[in-house]
């Protein structure tokens, strides 16, 4: 058998189980960015619980969020380390950072660090090994150096993590024309993954939650 087919009952029975206060959270941040006219691109409630265990589960100190949005990620990875853990957390867009600080205010979360700009350049400044974990979830043609500045900045036994692993669906299909709405994001990571499961300081897999999450643990050295 290769797996359970998620059906619509299914994630709600999941959600309303094990992630209603991931959904709650989801709608008072989503209320402000749908009122800024911000696309609706976020995780799902079921990837922000496992996100949330994850980070807890590893002991995370510090974690850095490539892609903000709204801020649910890094809103997720702050409730569930605390106020004695940081998520730094870096967007592109100078609206989308507004909403998202103006919900991080809102929800009294005090640990998180957002940076406005462009993310590699940022990444490229930062101290190598600072990071226990790493969620790279922005623009798909750039996963590929996100990739490359992580593995540096990354702790050793640390984990680099990949949304959209699955790319709607689209990731095995070979030969996507170029015509796709999807091309650039779905070939880009379609890349991505082949980087991903090819490194050898990392042990991996795609944990097929939402739209797939590549996962690596790192190992540094021999």
């Amino acid at each position: 058998m290769k797996g359970t087919p998620l059906t619509e009952q299914t994630y709600n029975y999941i959600v309303e189980h094990f992630a209603g206060e991931e959904r709650t959270l989801l709608e008072i941040m989503q209320k402000r960015a749908t009122e800024a006219g911000m696309p609706m691109i976020m995780i799902s409630e079921d990837q922000a619980k496992f996100l949330g265990f994850f980070v807890k589960a590893i002991n995370a100190k510090r974690v850095l969020d490539v892609g903000t949005l709204f801020g649910y990620s890094a809103a997720i990875m702050s409730k569930a380390l605390g106020k004695d853990a940081e998520v730094v957390t870096l967007e592109f867009e100078p609206l989308h950072a507004k909403v998202a600080h103006q919900n991080f205010k809102h929800l009294g979360l005090e640990n998180i660090s957002l940076l406005q700009g462009t993310a590699i350049d940022y990444m490229k400044k930062m101290k190598e090994g600072i990071f226990d974990f790493i969620l790279i979830d922005a623009d798909k043609p750039s996963y590929s150096d996100y990739l490359k500045e992580s593995l540096r900045l990354i702790k050793d036994g640390g984990v680099i993590a990949g949304d959209n692993a699955l790319a709607w669906g689209k990731i095995a299909t070979m030969n996507l024309p170029p015509y796709d709405p999807d091309y650039l994001s779905a070939t880009a990571m379609q890349q991505f993954n082949r980087e991903f499961a090819a490194d050898k300081s990392m042990f991996s897999c795609i944990v097929p939650i939402g739209d797939g999450m590549a996962m690596g643990y790192v190992k540094k050295g021999s």
